[in-house]
């Protein structure tokens, strides 16, 4: 199917139609298949694999049964943390803590809150800090908020030095700026804008910016190149490991009304060259990923695609090579986890997935917790969902540590930010 600038809507009416035959999320029917690596990928699987688009559901997802034996700590932050991330060196990670920006130390499982960086009131707007990025040669620190992003020196955060703060990428597509993400260049940043039209509803934009001219002494808005407008409520993104795609997940549909019942998002894929050139004609085509897709992560190798899909209290896989070849098979697998899962990481090396399950909108019967999902189980149709961890209430974004030992996850409600010893998962 071509996929240069058309939506897959066709691909929209197969998967609705198979919506009737389930009514909740269910384990894909992928075969089994052999391999050496411990984490299985998309390409291992038979041509023929693919799995049915989780429904909608409004009850609480299944209980779970409850790890032993994983090391936890967890430290008492100001309110609302939001993104995290680790500094490229030198056991610092941050964290965007509504108005503020936390710096940590992680020299040891147990975090300790070093000190904190006023924000611009400004630029924070009425949501506050959200999202966070490093760049990848990590000198800056990116921080979602309101119209754009404030970029932050990291060092200078990092050592509690003045000047830290450098500017504000401003745009104008809307004020609720919710996820950041930096090239692999470390030129241009996308920010997600989860409702544009200043917050009408009606669609979601990702922006883009020229961060390098920022940094000359372009910030505010004319560092802005444009924007992509997508779904309504676009929130994660991410961009493969060849540097290709940028994948981005929309809420809503825009072939569904606001006001339907059921709440259908998508999977976008953009061409990030056409992207950072001429933002409106970078889409190259989307395809329907539960109900409310919230993030994204790409598999190391590249070849799945890892989406949360919230509302249908599920974790999806797509082959990443299928998106843009054959859409319609593209829908791996779907795992049950926690009710209303957000973010997701990989730990040991891709071979386990977290999800964050936040029962954010408090379903009657459903706790908060993190799941651990085997991803090589998961695609080859074997139950992949190996038990939950406890955490505070609306766990929502992680960070993982430089040596994969250390997992951060920020506790939203709890005001709390835990950390978890990835080598005592199972």
């Amino acid at each position: 199917m071509d996929f240069s600038g058309k939506r897959l809507w066709s691909l929209a009416l197969a998967l609705t139609v198979g919506l009737a035959a389930s009514a909740c999320a269910g384990k894909g029917s992928a075969p089994s298949s052999r391999t050496s690596s411990s984490a299985l990928s998309a390409a291992a699987l038979p041509p023929a694999a693919s799995a049915s688009e989780p429904s909608c559901q409004s009850s609480a997802a299944p209980a779970q049964s409850q790890l032993g034996g994983v090391h936890t700590a967890s430290l008492t932050v100001p309110p609302r943390p939001f993104g995290l991330v680790y500094a490229r060196t030198g056991h610092i990670a941050f964290a965007a803590l509504k108005t503020e920006l936390g710096v940590l130390s992680t020299d040891s499982t147990q975090p300790r809150l070093l000190h904190k960086i006023p924000l611009p009131a400004a630029s924070v707007g009425k949501e506050g800090a959200t999202g966070v990025a490093l760049t990848h040669d990590g000198r800056e620190l990116l921080i979602a908020a309101g119209s754009g992003a404030i970029v932050v020196d990291a060092a200078k955060a990092a050592a509690g030095t003045p000047g830290a703060v450098l500017g504000t990428l401003t745009g104008t597509a809307g004020t609720s700026a919710i996820e950041v993400t930096v090239s692999p260049d470390d030129h241009y940043a996308f920010v997600s804008q989860e409702y544009g039209d200043a917050g009408t509803g009606h669609r979601g934009d990702i922006e883009v910016f020229d961060l390098r001219k920022a940094l000359r002494g372009g910030f505010g808005q004319s560092s802005l190149i444009g924007s992509l407008t997508l779904g309504q409520a676009v929130v994660g993104t991410a961009i493969s490991p060849n540097g290709r795609w940028l994948y981005a997940t929309s809420e809503i549909a825009p072939s569904q009304k606001p006001t339907a019942g059921a709440k259908h998002g998508e999977l976008s894929v953009i061409d990030l060259a056409t992207l950072e050139a001429t933002p409106e004609k970078a889409l190259r085509g989307s395809v329907l990923a539960g109900c409310n897709p919230v993030r994204v992560a790409p598999s190391p190798d590249g070849k799945t695609v890892w989406v949360t899909a919230r509302k249908s209290n599920a974790l999806l896989a797509f082959d990443a090579a299928k998106l843009t070849t054959d859409p319609q098979h593209a829908l791996l697998t779907s795992v049950q986890v926690g009710t209303a899962p957000v973010g997701l990481t990989f730990v040991r090396g891709g071979s386990r997935i977290i999800t964050a399950d936040t029962n954010r909108f408090h379903t009657p019967g459903a706790t908060t917790g993190l799941t651990v999902v085997d991803t090589r189980a998961a695609l080859t149709g074997k139950p992949a969902n190996l038990g939950r961890i406890q955490t505070g209430a609306f766990p929502r974004e992680f960070a993982l540590s430089p040596d994969g030992k250390t997992l951060l996850v920020s506790d939203h409600d709890s005001n709390q930010i835990q950390a978890i010893d990835t080598t005592t998962l199972p």
